[in-house]
């Protein structure tokens, strides 16, 4: 999660404020600064006095510390109007494409530029790659002895084995692609298809245009994807499940959808590369289809019953099945356990209880069956980096 200069993190470095410093100054001094959205800050800005921020225009981030040593330095994304205390160390980041600060503090102020020992680089949340465009999706089934003799293009092609083993080379070099395993094909790569003797095979083809948004980079992500073959994972799968079955209807915006499904396997066959993981066994079909129908009867359940007092033995009972079984599903298919995601909804409940402003803070507590008022603050806190009053009073104060 991000930070803003309104949590409480900020607290340290400074607060803000709601009515602008710079149509009432007295004895300040103030300054525009036109923000550019650099990834690299060099600088940082140390003041002796207050200083006030209030964007004109864009969005922004400020980086800031109690040294310039980069190790110290957080980044929030300045929301609302922000004084800063004296002796901060700090930058301003433009997080559009462009933005303008007004800069305001005392006229006897004292100000330095420190040059920081290694740059700081921040983080900004684009895009690596981009999905142009989705050519062909195919479902093949071959037979034994099926030879393709080969082809090469100008784009990338997905395949991915449903049921048999495929045998395929790249530039003259073999591969087994195995049941529930995937491989992609790159732009100019020669390749062949070849099912063995007393074998048959189905799989999945996809050909698509992919660019990355940082040119530089291409080279190093297609070391990550090509010429290997990625093993079988649940996400994956499912995702891939997924795109064959809306890739059947005909409704607006079926085509972005389909391209985000394909974007979002291209990026966890990228990151997989930097995680470790257990090898999960692929489900069968069948098991995945009860597994989907008993999930969705218990989270409906649950969320019809989410203001009463839920217990997992509840449940249990209701659905006849073990706890030990409830664990297992929940951790499968949501990667938690059911306490955790009855905790996490009944905190979404009560956001959306505060912003109905019908009950106060003790009643919602009450009403969403939390053990106490102090339980329910700090399980908010935790979860939403604020108090329920703090997250109340910003509600209030934007209506």
């Amino acid at each position: 999660m991000q930070y803003k200069t309104s949590m409480r993190e900020f607290e340290p470095y400074g607060s803000v404020y709601e009515e602008s410093i710079h149509k009432k100054m007295h004895n300040m001094i103030s300054r525009v600064n036109r923000l550019t959205p650099d990834r690299t800050i060099n600088q940082l800005l140390h003041f002796d006095s207050e200083v006030y921020l209030e964007m004109n225009d864009g969005m922004a981030a400020i980086v800031i510390g109690f040294s310039p040593n980069t190790d110290d330095l957080k980044v929030f994304s300045i929301h609302r109007k922000v004084r800063l205390n004296p002796g901060v160390y700090f930058a301003i980041v433009s997080i559009s494409s462009e933005s303008t600060c007004r800069l305001i503090t005392s006229s006897g102020f004292s100000m330095e530029t420190i040059e920081l020992d290694s740059p700081y680089y921040f983080n900004r949340i684009l895009p690596h790659i981009q999905i142009r465009e989705i050519f062909g999706y195919y479902y093949n089934v071959r037979n034994a002895g099926y030879n393709f003799q080969g082809e090469k293009h100008d784009y990338y092609e997905l395949t991915f084995v449903d049921r048999g083993t495929l045998e395929t080379t790249i530039e003259n070099k073999q591969f087994i692609i195995n049941e529930k395993e995937l491989m992609i094909y790159g732009p100019g790569q020669f390749h062949t298809q070849h099912i063995a003797e007393g074998q048959s095979c189905s799989y999945v083809t996809i050909v698509f245009s992919m660019v990355n948004i940082s040119p530089d980079a291409q080279n190093a992500e297609n070391a990550l994807l090509l010429n290997k073959v990625f093993s079988y994972d649940k996400k994956i799968y499912t995702l891939l499940k997924d795109f064959v079955q809306e890739s059947s209807i005909q409704i607006p915006y079926i085509n972005s959808l389909m391209t985000c499904l394909l974007q979002e396997i291209v990026i966890r066959l990228l990151r997989s590369e930097f995680l470790v993981t257990k090898e999960e066994r692929p489900v069968s079909l069948t098991r995945q289809h009860y597994q989907d129908e008993l999930l969705e009867r218990i989270l409906n359940y649950i969320e019809q019953s989410i203001c009463e007092p839920l217990t997992i033995a509840e449940i249990c009972q209701k659905f006849s099945i073990s706890r030990s079984s409830l664990q297992l599903l929940f951790k499968e298919n949501l990667d938690q356990t059911p306490k955790k995601y009855i905790s996490d909804l009944k905190l979404e409940k009560s956001c959306q209880l505060i912003r109905e402003q019908k009950y106060s803070i003790s009643e919602i507590s009450l009403l969403l069956g939390f053990n106490s008022i102090h339980y329910f603050s700090r399980a908010f806190a935790h979860k939403y980096n604020m108090a329920p009053s703090e997250y109340s009073k910003q509600m209030f104060n934007q209506i």
